[in-house]
């Protein structure tokens, strides 16, 4: 997860030539302790940014936010180098909780600040670890970002206006409602917008079914899929559905699979698909109805039960 790449030092003249089209690449420097690994930014925050805030720790050589390698958008992590290993230091130091500032904070959100680790150490110390370290929190916000399409980037090449469009107004509508703490992401149910109108549920699943059946085997545990329709009139199709799948792995495997597939619906209408947001309270509420119905349904199981058989009658007493 601390990882940082080899990347091979280039003369001033070529990353001004290449800075349009590529991200300018880094000298490695990790085992100088200078480089920190920084966690828990905002999606939003900028490099310049980030700099800015670790500039009272020392003279910052860069700070590079990491991207998501398809999509472009920041995954809430960054490197950064400073001049002088003791920059690093006293940076890693005013990040822990314990220290007198309270810690490390970027727009009210308290970072983590990690030595950055070369690729040899970090791959060394997975496989050590024996399995990757679990997500915290009960909300599973990292999944909010899956999907998500950052306009310039490779993934954005081809997407129409409308679409991109579209997308800028479901990530604000996503970003209010996670405002809530009691709306936290789904990690096996996904929503599918932009669906053509004629596309009903049957179709879906039988398209969802051909598309992510792995070859010779059989597809994923598919438990819900539903297209939404008006209540009223002839219920015409609202071009979006929710389709929950039995494992994460499943479900995010075919979020990755269907969004902004061109091959579906045509390159000027392509699925938009994310995790889908869910109350906990409802959630709570179902859970509790669900609890209700066993007890019930036993109570009832066992008032209408047949008396047990009588064993053979006593001996008589003499």
């Amino acid at each position: 997860e601390k990882e940082e790449e080899d990347e091979d030092d280039e003369d001033e003249e070529d990353e001004e030539e290449e800075a349009p089209r590529k991200r300018r690449q880094r000298p490695s420097d990790v085992g100088e302790g200078r480089t920190v690994f920084i966690r828990n930014l905002s999606f939003d925050t900028e490099e310049e940014e980030l700099e800015e805030t670790l500039g009272q720790f020392g003279e910052v050589s860069y700070v590079r936010l990491v991207l998501h390698p398809h999509t472009g958008t920041p995954k809430g992590s960054a490197f950064a180098q400073f001049k002088t290993p003791e920059g690093a230091q006293k940076c890693i130091e005013a990040a822990q909780e314990g220290s007198e500032g309270g810690g490390l904070r970027v727009e009210g959100r308290l970072l983590r600040v990690d030595p950055a680790l070369s690729r040899d150490q970090a791959q060394g110390l997975q496989a050590g670890s024996g399995a990757a370290r679990p997500r915290s929190g009960t909300r599973n916000l990292y999944l909010a970002r899956e999907g998500a399409i950052r306009p310039g980037s490779r993934a954005a090449e081809g997407v129409s206006e409308a679409d991109m469009a579209k997308r800028a107004r479901f990530e604000e509508l996503k970003r209010r409602r996670l405002q809530d703490p009691n709306i936290g992401v789904s990690r096996t149910r996904l929503c599918l917008h932009n669906l053509p109108k004629a596309l009903d549920t049957a179709r879906l699943r039988a398209l969802l079914r051909g598309l992510l059946r792995a070859p010779g085997g059989t597809g994923p545990l598919i438990k819900e899929c539903r297209v939404m329709r008006e209540l009223r009139g002839q219920g015409k199709s609202l071009g979006f559905a929710f389709v929950e799948f039995g494992e994460h792995e499943e479900a995010l495997a075919a979020l990755r699979r269907l969004n902004n597939n061109p091959e579906l619906f045509g390159a000027h209408k392509r699925p938009i698909v994310e995790f889908a947001l869910e109350d906990r309270r409802k959630l709570r509420l179902r859970e509790q109805r669900i609890q209700r119905g066993l007890l019930k349904t036993k109570a009832k199981a066992k008032a209408g039960a047949p008396d047990p058989p009588q064993g053979p009658p006593d001996p008589p007493q003499e």
